[in-house]
């Protein structure tokens, strides 16, 4: 590429001109003194300049001022533009606001130069990037470098070589690349399989970059991975991005992360993942059920956990669409226990308990409530909840154990009467006695579960021949 010239004195001299005009607020005078190609040197190297840009704006006028001097830019000027290019790109004119116009005319500008430049000088830098000079430079280039990528079949990396962008590693114009490449990586990865680009995306520098029309990359991320996986569930990997970029879609939606990603990705993309997480809060509240019964040495909950675990699980099958809204409340120790196999981002908005080994879910099934709890926690059903349980209101985070027992059959009491039909509570014993009561109240509420998946396959038999169906 040659000598900047940068020690010259009369390029420094040239830039201390350019650099006062711009201290004073006089960015409108610089077009005029711009006399010499030591000038056009001296101000196409300050466009580089951060302190610089904060102050004046490439216009136009001053890329019409570039010609000046001489009909053509020299080498270093055209270098000095190219590299302005990629490091800003969609942001030359600056960061607030997209100037279309602005930025077309800075593609034509180096496009033509590079057009005359890039003659009889093969296997150069500038002969590279003049022949594929309607690849890079407009705004499409970051999709074009990434097309050209995936037909090639090589890795981003390479076609940087190729395409004579080595030098451009860390600019806007590669970082794009790289993001629609992740981009275009999702889009071919199989469902629910694992990938180095899950760890890319969940980076705040990739899913906040800006895709255009008032979105984020990381609403096309999210939008690519909840579109393509099933309904009924998704891979921990992929469940794991959606929760670490967007968080949990039941928080309110006056919640500034719910209205700058669930907003915007729309009501299907919400109910398809909220579903997910009906299971998710299950699969940790059996998780955390399991390692109670066995770290506290519960032999009588050891015992009990498979029995509970079928009737849960159960539920939660998907063809029978039974459940409707699940919440989990966890005490401190719980909470301590699951940070310890997931990171805090990867976990579903849950909330608290004033009892540090509990753990609770709350499951609706069909119109009925259901609390389920470890230790000697009953099972308890109501038909429906009193208005003031806040138990699906996720702007409430903190329960005591009664309210989610005694205080809300007490709750449900005050408010529905004495002739109401009573809620349910029954302990986990004997086997089947305790599944049998609680179908049969639900079958009470016309809610039909498939009794089948609730009951383990081996007590299957025995639980027809007693309770029937």
């Amino acid at each position: 590429m040659g000598k900047t010239g940068k020690g010259s004195d009369k390029f420094l001299a040239s830039c201390e001109r350019i650099r006062t005009l711009a201290m004073k607020g006089r960015a409108d005078l610089i077009p005029g003194i711009i006399k010499s190609s030591v000038d056009v040197r001296a101000l196409t190297y300050l466009f580089g300049d951060p302190v610089f840009r904060a102050r004046v704006r490439v216009t136009r006028k001053i890329l019409d001022c570039l010609y000046t001097p001489k009909p053509r830019l020299g080498l270093i000027s055209l270098f000095q533009l190219i590299n302005v290019f990629f490091r800003y790109f969609d942001q030359i004119g600056g960061e607030q606001e997209f100037d279309k116009e602005l930025f077309d005319s800075f593609c034509w500008l180096l496009r033509m130069e590079l057009e005359f430049q890039g003659r009889d000088r093969p296997g150069k830098e500038i002969t590279i990037l003049s022949r594929n000079r309607d690849l890079l430079f407009s705004l499409e280039g970051p999709q074009h470098v990434v097309k050209y990528a995936t037909k090639s079949r090589v890795d981003l990396d390479v076609v940087f070589k190729q395409l004579a962008l080595q030098n451009y590693h860390d600019t806007r114009f590669h970082r794009l690349c790289r993001y629609r490449y992740y981009l275009d990586t999702l889009r071919q990865l199989p469902v629910g399989k694992g990938h180095a680009v899950l760890a890319e995306v969940c980076k705040a520098e990739v899913y906040d970059a800006p895709a255009g029309d008032g979105r984020l990359l990381g609403h096309e991320i999210l939008s690519i991975l909840i579109d393509r996986a099933s309904d009924q569930e998704v891979s921990d990997e992929w469940r794991g991005v959606i929760l670490t970029i967007a968080g949990d879609p039941r928080v309110p939606n006056t919640s500034s992360r719910f209205r700058k990603w669930w907003s915007i990705l729309g009501i299907d993309r919400q109910k398809k993942v909220k579903k997910w997480l009906y299971g998710f809060d299950l699969r940790l509240f059996l998780e955390a059920l399991n390692n109670f019964g066995i770290s506290s040495g519960n032999v009588a909950l050891q015992r009990m956990f498979k029995a509970r675990k079928t009737f849960l699980e159960g539920l939660l099958d998907h063809h029978q669409d039974l459940i409707q809204d699940a919440r989990l409340f966890i005490g401190n120790s719980v909470e301590r226990y699951l940070r310890g196999s997931y990171r805090k981002d990867e976990l579903p908005e849950y909330a608290k308990i004033n009892d540090a080994s509990l753990s609770i879910i709350y499951l609706q099934i069909g119109h009925c409530h259901m609390f389920e709890g470890s230790h000697n926690f009953k099972l308890w059903l109501f038909p429906r909840l009193p208005a003031k349980t806040g138990i699906a209101q996720y702007s409430r985070r903190n329960f005591t154990r009664d309210e989610l027992s005694y205080g809300l059959e007490k709750l449900y009491m005050d408010e529905f009467g004495q002739h109401a039909k009573a809620p349910m509570a029954v302990r986990h014993h004997p086997d089947l006695a305790w599944q049998a009561a609680a179908i049969k109240f639900l079958q009470g509420e016309g809610v039909s579960p498939n009794i089948e998946k609730l009951i383990e396959p081996g007590s299957y038999r025995d639980y027809k021949f007693r309770y029937g169906l």
